[in-house]
């Protein structure tokens, strides 16, 4: 029994070998060559906040001793995740949130449902849910860029929406304030009782 097993563990390593499939780690570093860290800027707001390099990656160089141990962990353990990149720059925002800073092809990351139609599907999932649209679209300033451009063709509301608007209000008046602030109707409702 301990022969087979031996066996078999030697067998599937085969493939590592002879120069087959690399292992996942490896092939996720080749994936995202795009992907830029300025460790040079990093380290002073680190250091400032009271940070180490261990507040980000999992191991230390120091750590491990032996060169071919270091680079396999390397590989493996020391880039940081990206929930940990993004506790500063999309979280707490206390770090710039341009994807663009870190991401040269930000199109790389991008869902695949955020195909080329979908510019003009996306209204349905924003509105089943909003917050999945915010974890990478920070602000309303995306959405405002193209809904209120006069004459884009890509306003919210249908023609005429105005005069039956009240009754939405009424039913759903947390779904106006998504877009307008309270201003936006005493703007007309305040001149239209004068």
């Amino acid at each position: 029994m301990r022969c087979l097993l031996l066996l078999l563990l030697l067998l599937s390593m085969l493939p590592l070998q002879a120069g087959g499939k690399k292992p996942w780690y490896e092939r996720r570093r080749q994936e995202t060559p795009s992907l830029h860290y300025p460790h040079e800027l990093h380290k002073p707001a680190l250091e400032e906040a009271g940070l180490g390099c261990l507040s980000c990656h999992a191991f230390s160089a120091l750590d491990e001793k032996s060169p071919a141990s270091a680079r396999r962990l390397a590989l493996i353990a020391n880039e940081p995740l990206k929930s940990i990149c993004h506790a500063c720059h999309v979280v707490d925002r206390s770090a710039p949130a341009r994807c663009t800073l870190c991401h040269a092809e930000p199109e790389r990351i991008w869902p695949e449902d955020h195909n080329f139609q979908y510019l003009k599907l996306h209204g349905s999932d924003a509105r089943r849910d909003e917050s999945a649209c915010r974890e990478c679209h920070l602000g309303l300033d995306e959405c405002v860029q193209c809904h209120f451009r006069r004459g884009s063709g890509s306003e919210q509301h249908a023609p005429g929406y105005r005069y039956g608007h009240g009754i939405e209000a009424r039913l759903a008046p947390a779904d106006c304030g998504r877009c307008h602030n309270p201003s936006y109707c005493t703007d007309c409702h305040v001149r239209m009782w004068r």
